[in-house]
């Protein structure tokens, strides 16, 4: 389940950072460069920022993970929030993580189909049962194996495409400015970034898998730093098909980059190595979404055995995958779809926080988080996301938080004083 919690060295490293340069990130992105120029680069800032914050509390999480012996983010917050909440977590991460799911399968059909000239839907699901059937076989050890390959694939194609662009294209220096999203947008943008990474399961499950405190805050940094020079590399490519092809939906703009700026040979070379990022980033995302409800199924009742965990993970599995073709066959708006992803994670973000320094009353923390999901909720349905207003459900977890904190206290008093 998290590789006999002995994972070091450079696939620490790896695993960490490859979930921020998978194919989902690579197209909301470019998608957002498309948008807003060279200043969507402020969500990077903010997922390095939240790299650093997190590396400040990674060993209290690995020494408190190790000692309750979970192994998964809302296990660990079961165990010390208790049974109601731990619950609310799986609620949240399964959302967030299916969205994630869908982009990527989005993702990889659109490819695939381009790549060999056959049906959107034929494509997704060819890509659905690739990454299926090796997780069957192998695992959080195949996760771990394929993401050390996905930065090393993704780092050699942004490279190559992006030096490539580079040299064949002026882009407008009007583009080349981090003040064009607006101060709203741009708040929105660093702390959707932080608290991408502050609540990430799939980066608290490497923490757990991590081998020592040592080798997990030098994962972090060297993560911290492979996204900064990813970000620039990847820029180019968004500012460049922005200047070719104006006029395209910004979801778009990953693969018409790919497909019709790159010359014969190297467009091929880059549309195979972006499938395979696509598919290895499904793999990591699909694993998280099984172990939630395993682990979760193994917190509330005691009837299963370690057997029947892995049996009843890998058919979880397949269920997930099912759901998650069905819905990239029927949405495939992937930024805004991004953007509701970063939002709950906001949501979280006070009481994953306030958890490391305090002991949070249960209830508050239950009532204060079903009141932001309820608000983002709202905020899908009316279609109202942006990265500006989808912060607004930080305030209100936060500010649930210390209300209900404080009318919990009062009730807990009053009775005692009775007596």
């Amino acid at each position: 389940m998290i590789a006999e919690r002995s994972v070091e060295g450079s696939q620490l490293a790896a695993t960490m950072t490859a979930g921020f340069f998978d194919s989902a990130v690579l197209a909301l992105y470019i998608g957002y460069l498309y948008q807003y120029g060279f200043s969507a680069i402020w969500i990077f800032i903010g997922f390095i920022a939240g790299f650093i914050c997190l590396r400040r509390f990674a060993g209290r999480i690995k020494a408190q993970a190790d000692s309750m012996g979970v192994y998964s983010m809302p296990e660990y917050f079961y165990k010390i929030l208790g049974k109601r909440n731990g619950l609310l977590f799986s609620i949240f991460l399964v959302i967030q993580f299916f969205i994630f799911l869908v982009i990527n399968f989005i993702v990889a059909g659109e490819v695939f189909s381009v790549i060999f000239g056959i049906s959107y839907p034929i494509a997704v699901v060819i890509g659905a049962l690739i990454v299926l059937t090796y997780l069957m076989m192998a695992g959080f050890k195949a996760v771990i194996k394929t993401d050390f390959f996905q930065l090393i694939i993704t780092f050699i194609m942004c490279l190559t495409v992006g030096l490539f662009f580079l040299g064949k294209t002026h882009i407008p220096a009007s583009e080349i400015t981090l003040t064009g999203l607006g101060w709203g947008n741009t708040i929105g943008f660093i702390l959707l970034g932080i608290a991408s990474i502050i609540v990430a399961p799939d980066l608290w499950q490497r923490i757990f898998a991590s081998k020592n405190e040592k080798v997990l805050k030098r994962g972090l940094w060297y993560a911290a730093g492979a996204l900064a020079l990813g970000a620039v590399i990847i820029s180019v490519l968004g500012l460049t098909t922005k200047h070719f092809f104006p006029n395209i939906a910004p979801q778009d703009a990953l693969v018409t980059g790919f497909s019709q700026l790159l010359p014969f040979g190297l467009k091929e070379f880059g549309m195979v190595l972006l499938y395979a990022v696509a598919l290895s980033s499904s793999d990591t995302v699909i694993f998280v979404l099984s172990s939630l409800f395993t682990r979760d199924l193994k917190n509330y009742t005691k009837k299963y055995s370690e057997e029947s965990m892995r049996k009843l993970t890998r058919f979880i599995m397949m269920i997930v995958v099912f759901l998650a073709v069905v819905a990239a066959l029927l949405d495939q708006n992937i930024v805004s779809l991004g953007i509701a992803f970063g939002s709950l994670n906001l949501a979280l973000f006070p009481v994953v926080i306030g958890s490391l320094y305090w002991k949070l009353n249960e209830k508050a923390v239950f009532w204060s988080l079903l009141l932001s999901l309820v608000c983002a909720v709202i905020l899908f349905a009316t279609g109202q996301f942006t990265p500006e207003n989808s912060v607004i459900v930080l305030p209100v977890s936060l500010i649930g938080l210390l209300i209900f904190s404080k009318v919990f206290k009062r009730i807990e008093i009053v009775p005692s004083r009775e007596k």
